[in-house]
């Protein structure tokens, strides 16, 4: 639970600071940049929740192409904090899981795990970072 809300407080400060700086393109890339991105879904259960695992999955993505412009360590980073809050948000208690914003962390893991290319918003990269560090 103090992971959790660590985690929730982070993101929240990098996107505050993100907004109060002007920013107001947080992808890294998009369509009209680079053409066609790809995109993938890895199934939430194929990996285990340990970053070895995810590491070696994610060097197999990028040796084989499957997704550009990111770095391996950014893929696993991605794909680590995916099946955390996954794994995590699971053992709360149902009042919890019921709140907004934990509803809305829940959604976006439990049908898979979603890279595409050049990587997801500065924020979530953000969060991604924490989770790795932190966990």
């Amino acid at each position: 639970m103090k992971t959790l809300l660590k985690i929730i407080i982070i993101v929240a400060l990098a996107a505050i600071v993100i907004k109060l700086s002007g920013v107001t393109h947080l992808k890294m890339a998009d369509f009209v940049t680079h053409g066609i991105i790809k995109t993938m879904n890895i199934d939430i259960d194929a990996i285990a929740l340990d970053k070895d695992a995810c590491e070696e999955y994610a060097k197999m993505v990028i040796e084989n192409n499957m997704i550009e412009g990111m770095s391996e360590k950014a893929v696993a980073k991605e794909i680590y904090a995916h099946i955390f809050l996954n794994a995590y948000i699971q053992t709360l208690p149902e009042a919890l899981r019921n709140t907004s914003i934990v509803s809305r962390l829940y959604n976006s893991t439990k049908n898979g795990i979603d890279l595409e290319d050049y990587g997801d918003t500065f924020v979530r990269q953000a969060a991604y970072n924490v989770i790795w560090a932190m966990v």
